[in-house]
């Protein structure tokens, strides 16, 4: 599962964002951006910065995201016509 981020850049090094996503700093490359610097909001992909967003946006990211504020996955699926 893929999943799409959204945080705060905190810090530039080494031409990574650390990104605070609700509390939790993560690394990402800025190898496909590069006018970023902390205090922006940005979502990401796969440990890449794609783009700057809004503040409203970047919170409308996590806020679609059930994986990231809940602890347990639900996962529902419907079989038919199969025979295991």
């Amino acid at each position: 599962m893929a999943l799409m981020l959204a945080g705060r850049v905190v810090e530039i090094r080494n031409g990574k964002a650390i990104v605070d996503v609700e509390g939790q700093l993560k690394e990402a490359s800025l190898e496909f951006i590069k006018d970023v610097k902390p205090g922006d909001y940005v979502k990401m992909y796969y440990g890449i910065v794609l783009e700057k967003v809004s503040k409203e946006e970047a919170e409308e990211t996590l806020a679609r995201c059930s994986y990231h504020h809940s602890s347990s996955i639900e996962l529902t699926f419907t079989v038919s016509n199969f025979k295991f």
